[in-house]
């Protein structure tokens, strides 16, 4: 088994940056991840440029919780196709100009046709509010908020289902589980026990998958996020952010700039030399400010998306 190695790095220390106060699961695995790419998301405020894959999930989640609002009988392929025509001319609108847009139609579509294949809509059981819910607590005095993509009844009892436009690959199982365990507990917090948590993928291969919710696995999750919000502050207060080198590097926007990559040709990040690698990297937008809560777990990218 491989042992990862984080290397310490440095940043400048009059670009530390603001740390939102709220975690959301999506930033709290960016820095389980490697938390120097997290400075440079949440701290920084660099952004990711959009993909294909990106837009097609966002595109995909919206059609389906437009098509579960409907009533059962309403919830057909015909009013899928319906819906999608208008989100996706909707998208259009604002769409980045360098996004293949048939790759986007070829993503989305399949991820449609696959949901269609693993599930009959109109048997679905939505709470009331169920879906995109807002969810947040805080937890031995760590604050976390997030949006729950669907909360249905089950045999079991209440379910968390979060839908995942990729494939099922078990490299990314572990952030994917913590992620809905999370929802799990915030709902708890919130006075809704959740007995299973689901994920449905609908790329390739696609599945869905549902575990229970034992205790031992929801106070896991919780001490994820204590661990995180005390690694997270001591590495604010010093300027040493760990990086975490390993296969997913190559689709990191934030390369061209990391002293990971190679320490002698990268600047300290925070200054200028480094900030002028990023403005010239294809994969990075503009800096965005700071803001109190870490952008919620809206179905953006999900991890593997940028993979092969």
């Amino acid at each position: 088994m491989l042992v990862q190695v984080d290397m310490l790095v440095q940043v400048d220390d009059a670009a530390s940056g603001v740390l939102p106060e709220v975690w959301s699961p999506s930033s709290l695995n960016s820095f389980l991840g490697c938390p120097l790419a997290y400075w440079w998301r949440y701290a920084q405020g660099w952004r990711g440029v959009p993909t294909a894959a990106m837009e097609a999930g966002t595109l995909v989640h919206d059609v389906l919780e437009r098509l579960l609002e409907l009533e059962p009988d309403e919830r057909t392929r015909e009013r899928a196709r319906d819906l999608y025509a208008e989100e996706a001319a909707a998208l259009a609108d604002r769409l980045d100009p360098r996004i293949d847009r048939d790759d986007l139609r070829a993503r989305a579509g399949a991820a449609l046709a696959n949901y269609f294949d693993q599930e009959q809509p109109e048997l679905v059981d939505v709470v009331p509010e169920g879906l995109e819910r807002k969810v947040s607590a805080t937890l031995d005095g760590v604050p976390i908020a997030g949006l729950v993509d669907r909360l249905e009844f089950a045999t079991a009892g209440a379910r968390v289902l979060d839908y995942k436009t990729g494939g099922a690959k078990p490299r990314y199982a572990g952030d994917y589980w913590r992620q809905v365990l999370l929802y799990a507990r915030m709902l708890g917090e919130q006075g809704t026990d959740v007995a299973e948590v689901a994920l449905m993928y609908l790329g390739s291969p696609a599945r869905t998958l549902v575990r229970p919710t034992p205790p031992q696995a929801l106070d896991r999750v919780q001490g994820d996020l204590v661990r995180a919000q005390g690694e997270r502050l001591q590495a604010h207060d010093a300027s040493v952010w760990p990086a975490r080198p390993g296969p997913l590097c190559q689709y990191c926007p934030y390369r061209s700039a990391c002293p990971a990559v190679d320490e002698r040709a990268r600047p300290t990040p925070g200054t200028e030399p480094s900030h002028r690698l990023l403005e010239a990297s294809p994969d990075v937008m503009r800096r965005v400010a700071s803001t109190p809560v870490d952008d919620e777990d809206v179905p953006l990218a999900d991890l593997d998306e940028g993979a092969p």
